[in-house]
This record gives structure tokens, C-alpha cells and sequence, in this order.
């Protein structure tokens, strides 16, 4: 993936399950422009995951697209998007997202007014406060543990 200063957002790759999200499950060797994000907003940031991917635009939505395994893409279904779709359950609650996380098997977002969303394999939808400014960098499941209960000995789960 490739965000360019400008907002415009580039794919290639493998596309399994449209997470190039350009309409179709056709694999790239060379990026090309989703055209969908052409228009008023500008995306301000992008995360991709194992077989999908997100993106932020100014307005503060959050956009996903490709594989729905887990209800990790936050729309309530487990069906595959290959389009940028944006997530109704933040707009509805006018949460303003600024920063999203992604991995192999779990998504977080980050809100303007500090409260993190996780998505996750069982289903857990957590809310914290914290005081951390945007780029905060979780590498493991038991750092992200210690982030969300404040602690320092946590055992692995």
C-alpha cells in the first residue's frame, strides 16, 4: 500500500479478497490508484492487515475493505469487501478516528478524543481512555494487554 502526500492511495499485490479494494480479486504486480477515494475527503492514513485493509480520511472515517474473517472489518457481517466501504458504527456515533492499527488478526482504531477500539478473533469490543498521542506502537498481544489495563506483569495469555 502507498498513501501519497496528496491522499491519494495506491495498491499491488496479492487481492484473495479484494483488500486492494478496487472492485475485484484480480492480484497486481503494480500499484494502481483506488479510485474511490478521489472526491472531497483526502485519506490521511492506512493500515493493512493480513488479507485487509483500512484507511482514514480527514473527516475522521475509517474505511475497510477486503476480508471479513472475525467481523474484523466492523460491519457486522463476515463478507469479504472489494471496495472501500466505511464503517457505519463510528459515523453513527461521531467518533472522530485519527490513527488505525492492524495485524494478522486484530484492528484498532484510535480516536480524536483518546479511546481505542479493538476488533478482535472473540469478538471484543473495549473501550479505554488513555493519554497517548497518535502513532503509539503496539508490537505484541501482551503489549497491547499492559496498554489496556496500565500494567507492568502481565502474564501471556
Amino acid at each position: 500500500m502507498i498513501l501519497t502526500r496528496d491522499g491519494q492511495v495506491y495498491t499491488c499485490g496479492s487481492n484473495t479478497h479484494g483488500q486492494l479494494g478496487h472492485g475485484d480479486t484480480i492480484d497486481r504486480a503494480t500499484p494502481k490508484l483506488i479510485e474511490l477515494f478521489e472526491g472531497p475527503t483526502q485519506v490521511v492514513q492506512i493500515a493493512a492487515g493480513a488479507s485487509y485493509t483500512f484507511a482514514v480520511t480527514d473527516d475522521g472515517t475509517v474505511h475497510s475493505f477486503g476480508s471479513c474473517t472475525n467481523f474484523c472489518l466492523g460491519h457486522g457481517d463476515q463478507h469479504d469487501k472489494l471496495l472501500p466501504r466505511a464503517i457505519q458504527s463510528f459515523k453513527r456515533r461521531n467518533i472522530h478516528v485519527v490513527r488505525v492499527s492492524a495485524g494478522d488478526e486484530h484492528a484498532v482504531a484510535l480516536d480524536a478524543l483518546g479511546y481505542v477500539s479493538l476488533y478482535c478473533p472473540v469478538h471484543i469490543h473495549i473501550y479505554i481512555v488513555n493519554n497517548c498521542s497518535p502513532g503509539i506502537s503496539i508490537k505484541s498481544e501482551s503489549e497491547l494487554y499492559r496498554f489496556i489495563l496500565g500494567a507492568e506483569d502481565i502474564v501471556e495469555p
